[in-house]
Order: C-alpha cells, then structure tokens, then sequence
C-alpha cells in the first residue's frame, strides 16, 4: 500500500523520495527497500542531475550519499538549504562516518539527518517514516539565524541552522553512531563465537588424526565433545547392515547415571518416522523434553532419568549415514542456531573419525589374516622343504653323472625357496620390529655370518668397532655374501674389510666375480630389480639390505673392486653410525 502525502483538496499522493547515488547497485538496493514500502522514487547519479529533477518535480525527501562526482552530498545540500523554494526539503546524507569531521561538514551543509552506511532496512525505513510523516511547523516570522563558527580538527566551520535543527541532527548523528557501535559489538560476538567453534572443531580434528588406538580414539572424541558442548552424556551409534537399527558401540559420561541406561539406549529402532528422518535422511534432532506429549520410547526413558534435552546427529562418511552421535543434557538447552551449527558440524568431523576407525579395524583383521596364512605357509613350506632337502641330499650321494647334475639342480632350486621365504620373513620383521638401536659388537656379528659360508674363501682381519644395529644387522651379511657366493665359481674369494669414512664405519664386501656392468650399479639394490646373469634370482636379498642399512642411518653403494674393471669383481660398500 503507498504511503502518502499531505495534498491539497482531497486528492493524496505517494510520498515522493529522491535518491542520490552514483553507485547503481546501492541506488537500486534503496530504491526497492522504499518502493516495496510505499514510497514513489526518482534515482540521480550526482548532486547537479539532482537538481534538475528537483526543479521538474520537487520531492518531499531526499536521501543522498557523501562522495559523488561533480557535486558530492555536502555541495547538493548546500545548493538545497540556500534556495527558498527547496529549503524545507527533509536532506538525509548517507556517509560511512568514519571521521568526526563528517558530522561537522554535514552540519555546515545544513543536512537535517545523518545515517551511516551500511544501514539496516529496518533502521532507514524508521527514520524515512520519522521524518517525512512528522507534520511541518508553522511558518514561523521570518528570522535571520546568524551562522553559529565553530573549530574542529583544525578547521572552522560555519552553521545556519536553528538550536532545534542542530540537536535533532547531533541526536541523528548520536544515534548512527551508537548503531554502529552495536553492530561492532554483534560482530565481535560473532567473531568470538566463530573462533570458539573453530578451536572446537580444531580440538575434535587434532583427536580425529591422532595415532590412538580405535576404541580409545572415539571414547576421547566423544570425552572431548562432551565437555567441550557441556553436556554430561554422549553415545556413539552404527547402523547394522541391514539398516533396521543402529547399535551403542560407545558411551561417556561426565556425571554418574543409571547403571542400566546403556541397556535402556543401547539400540535405536529405525520403525520410527523420526529415527528414519535421522539415519535415512541425515536430519539432526533437537528435542528439549518439557512436554510429556508426544514423546517416543527413547524420550520417555532419558526424560524419567533426569535429561532435560538431547540432540540425535547423524554421522556422514562419504554422503553415507553410518551411525548416530546422541548427546544429553540434564539442563535445557536452547538449541540455538549457533549451537545447532557447531554440533553438527562437529558430528560430521565424527563421522569421518568412525569411518576411520572402522578402516583401521578393517586394517587390522585382515592383517592378522594375511600373517596367520604367513605363518602357516612359512611353518609348511618350510616343513616341505627341509624334508625334501634331506632326502635329496642322500640321494644325490647316490647318484652319478647326469642324474647327480639334475639332483644337485633341484637342491639348488629347494635352497633358492628357502632362501625367498627367509626374505620375505626378514621383510616382515623389519616391519614389525620398531625397538630402538642398540650397540652391536660388529666383529661377533661378521664372525658368527662367515660361520654360515664354510665352503667359501672369506678374508676378513676382525674390528674392534662397535656400531648401532639390532638383532637383523647379520642379514646384511647373509645377503651379500650369499649374493656373491651365487656369482662366482669355484674358485671365487670374498674379501670382508672394515674402515672409517666420516666418522662413520665403512664395510666393504669385495669379491673376484663377474662384477656388477655400470649401468646396473645405480639400481642393483632397487626392489626386484634382476639383472642380466641367469642367476639373478628375484632381487629381494639386495632390496632387504639397503632397508636394513638406510635404517641404521647408514648409507650402500656399488663399484667395481678393482676400479675401471668391472668384470674383475665387484665391491659393495656401506656405512653404519659408531655407538659411541
């Protein structure tokens, strides 16, 4: 419904309100506020199209910005304030104030209000009523108010109005600043609830990648929300796999309740409308139980055991409802929109914690799996091989000629098996083993591995070093000296000699094989890497004992043993920290 104007005779008009803005977007935001309440409008982009709409059509207000070009506000008001005609045209300026001196300018224009950007509709509308609805005075006898001077900021200003329209001005001007003031208060509340909810998801996040064991990481995310929310019980549900009820699979609790409230709540039936709405739907549930009507199973238990209010959140993996977090209070809580927003907001960073805990269970059986048929393949396979080996070993005794060769080759075959089972059985205990170094007397372990090799040419002088290790650093030998015996006739020899380099001990293992061609050095140590020779095997030995010397702190390399000369044997090097 327009509102309208005082008219002569019968005939009543829309209030008409002249905007002054240069800004398109912000002239046709004010522009729709005043229109959708009644009021006719004319837009202007400056002080001078301004006031040549005014003398086509004079307004009954007129609301103009501060900073425009060709003529600003102060200009348009002073132009307005000046003409005898115009003069009693209400004149809002909209300004930022963001200076004291904008009060003084506006008063020195003569504006009769002064309202600050950015304004609220509610605000604007009120003073635009205020003003162009208050009946005008009486002409009064024609006086000649001498301009009041005043200095402010360094400068003198000058104002020509009446005592009245000063104070009605300076209590606009008040008025504006004290809006702002609230809305500067409303924003640091904001701000602060903002950074709370921030430092609660932060916390929540932080527990959500903590290394904690499953069980334990949803029992101290659930702790943590509980205290965090201030609510004294907390319950943590999944969906079965048929999805016809949702099972308790963690419960905290800050006060001590009824011992059976676990039994009461410990499953959710989905018949329900509002449990499907729930783990269905993903719709979070705020109820505060004041009223005994209406109220399901679950309300009726919590409300009987003291719970004022509680809140069902779905828990989301992957735009998949999982699972339901319940949270109750023995207070009433308002649920405010805040409130609503944070919980659910930490319900979904619990979701993802229970999707990954589910995983790692997941994770964890069948890894328990895999080394349980691990376990038993090694036990049997080696059981196999050991009985096979023994009796071939008697056979080959036995045998002469080219059955004796293709024994020896099946014996040979057997022991590679052996030897790929022990790989991958060291592989695994280099995972599971995570004890710290210890210091090892090098010269025991380079002793007890040449015990293994009684066949085989070793020249080793002996060490008194001792260097960081644990019980797997004679593996490193195990595999380059049987690397080597592998390569090399019978009449191959093996040099073991140990040194110094940086302040580290330096191991050579040098043999008169084959040697190792330039391009292959590089990579020789690269998992399943194979080599050229037929007796490559599959690569593990060489990959294994890189770990095992990068896991030291050390560091292996390959080169030739006499240098320029690879097909005059090979020398494989590396480092390990002394212990002292």
């Amino acid at each position: 419904m327009p509102v309208t104007s005082r008219a002569a005779g019968n005939t009543e008009k829309p209030f008409f309100i002249l905007i002054v803005e240069d800004s398109r977007v912000q002239a046709e935001i004010l522009n729709h506020v005043l229109e959708s309440n009644g009021y006719s409008t004319a837009k202007a982009e400056n002080g001078k199209i301004a006031l040549e709409l005014i003398s086509q059509k004079k307004p009954d207000l007129i609301i103009s910005d501060v900073i425009m070009p060709v003529m600003n506000g102060y200009e348009l008001c002073k132009e307005i304030k000046k003409n005898e005609s115009t003069r009693n045209i209400p004149f809002i300026l909209l300004t930022a104030l963001s200076d004291s001196k904008d009060v003084a300018l506006a008063l020195q224009s003569g504006a009769d209000n002064f309202i600050t950007k950015p304004y609220q509709t509610d605000y604007i509308l009120k003073r635009v009523k205020t003003i162009i609805e208050t009946p005008l005075d009486p002409p009064k006898a024609t006086t000649v108010e001498k301009p009041v001077k005043f200095s402010h900021g360094g400068q003198t200003y000058q104002i020509g109005m009446d005592r009245s329209k000063i104070l009605d001005f300076l209590l606009s001007a008040y008025e504006a600043a004290m809006l702002q003031h609230l809305e500067f208060q409303r924003s640091q509340k904001e701000l602060r609830t903002t950074n709370e909810k921030i430092n609660h998801l932060n916390q929540i996040i932080s527990l959500s990648n903590s290394s904690l064991k499953p069980d334990v990481l949803l029992e101290s995310i659930l702790q943590k929300t509980l205290s965090l929310q201030g609510f004294e019980r907390g319950a943590l549900y999944l969906l079965n796999a048929d999805k016809t009820e949702a099972q308790m699979t963690c419960y905290q609790e800050t006060v001590p309740a009824y011992s059976d409230l676990q039994v009461l709540i410990g499953t959710l039936n989905l018949n329900d409308a509002s449990r499907q709405e729930l783990f269905i739907q993903g719709i979070p549930q705020f109820i505060t139980l004041t009223d005994d009507s209406h109220l399901d199973r679950d309300s009726i238990i919590l409300k009987e055991l003291g719970a004022k209010s509680y809140a069902l959140l779905p828990l989301i993996s992957a735009s998949v409802v999982i699972g339901a977090l319940a949270l109750i209070s023995t207070s009433k809580h308002d649920f405010s929109s805040q409130e609503k927003s944070l919980i659910t907001s930490i319900s979904t960073e619990i979701g993802n914690a229970v999707q990954k805990t589910l995983l790692l269970k997941r994770l964890e059986l069948a890894n328990e799996e895999s080394n349980l048929y691990l376990d038993i393949m090694t036990h049997d396979i080696n059981n196999v091989n050991t009985g096979a080996l023994g009796y071939l070993e008697l056979l080959a005794e036995k045998l002469e000629g080219e059955n004796k060769k293709f024994a020896d080759i099946v014996i040979k075959s057997i022991d590679q098996s052996i030897q790929i089972i022990g790989n991958v059985s060291t592989i695994r205990r280099m995972h599971e083993q995570k004890a710290a170094l210890k210091p090892v007397n090098l010269n025991d372990v380079i002793k007890n591995e040449i015990l293994h090799f009684s066949t085989t040419t070793i020249h080793y002088a002996g060490t008194e070093a001792v260097v960081l290790g644990d019980d797997l650093l004679g593996q490193i030998f195990t595999n380059l000296i049987g690397n080597s015996v592998k390569f090399f006739g019978e009449d191959g020899e093996i040099t073991i000699s140990v040194g110094e380099l940086d302040n580290n001990i330096l191991v050579t293992i040098a043999d008169n094989g084959p040697g190792i061609s330039d391009d292959m050095k590089p990579q020789v140590f690269d998992r399943f890497r194979k080599g050229k020779s037929k007796k490559s095997g599959k690569g593990l030995g060489l990959f294994i004992t890189r770990h095992l010397v990068e896991g030291y702190g050390g560091r292996i390399w390959a080169e030739d043993r006499v240098p320029g000369h690879q097909d005059q044997g090979a020398a494989i090097h590396f480092t390990m920290k002394l212990a002292n």
